[in-house]
């Protein structure tokens, strides 16, 4: 639904407007550059020449139905981190969802000034946590972004394939991932979540 909103407020725009460009249509090139593991949004921005860029509203953001379930299970056993490419509010919004007691570590770009796939987000995280790479795992829907640095420093990962995940495709074995999933209860299946 966040995509769709910010497709509709980009195509209102009087760039997209004088181009005859409509969200249906700035949807589907987000979908293609996923695909092809690209920036979904900076794509279409560049491909359209668009001088103005629609904001990320986070107001339509929702969470999935069995995130709390697998959080509740999964920090029993885990110390749960976020790594994430999120401007400055994201623990205001993880206590929004009644979610922020889940996570000891959260790395998020805007507090470090570089994105994902840097890997030092990823170092970061490590460092912060201490935990060793070959310890930790990252789950995350984007193989360019989450799985792909996660796999060059030793990470476990995990690909769920939800939102645009889905349709993306390991490129090479980089990007493949030691699991994947199609949703967060899958992850309670995985070898190393014990039962």
């Amino acid at each position: 639904m966040v995509w769709m909103e910010r497709c509709k407020e980009q195509a209102a725009t009087l760039q997209a407007q004088s181009m005859n460009i409509s969200a249906h249509t700035l949807m589907l090139e987000i979908q293609k550059a996923s695909s092809l593991l690209k920036p979904q949004w900076n794509s279409v921005i560049e491909k359209f020449g668009f001088t103005q860029s629609a904001k990320y509203k986070n107001e339509f953001e929702f969470l999935y139905v069995d995130t709390r379930t697998v959080l509740r299970i999964l920090s029993k056993q885990f110390r749960l981190g976020i790594i994430a490419n999120q401007n400055s509010d994201l623990i205001e919004r993880l206590r929004k969802w009644e979610i922020d007691e889940y996570f000891s570590t959260i790395i998020s770009s805007a507090d470090y000034g570089f994105y994902k796939p840097d890997k030092r987000l990823f170092s970061a995280a490590l460092e912060q946590s201490g935990c060793s790479a070959c310890n930790a795992v990252m789950v995350g829907d984007r193989l360019d972004n989450d799985i792909l640095p996660a796999n060059e420093l030793g990470f476990i990962t995990v690909h769920i394939k939800q939102g645009f995940g889905k349709i993306q495709v390991a490129q090479s074995t980089n990007y493949q991932p030691t699991y994947a999933v199609n949703n967060l209860t899958e992850l309670l299946q995985l070898p190393f979540v014990s039962s």
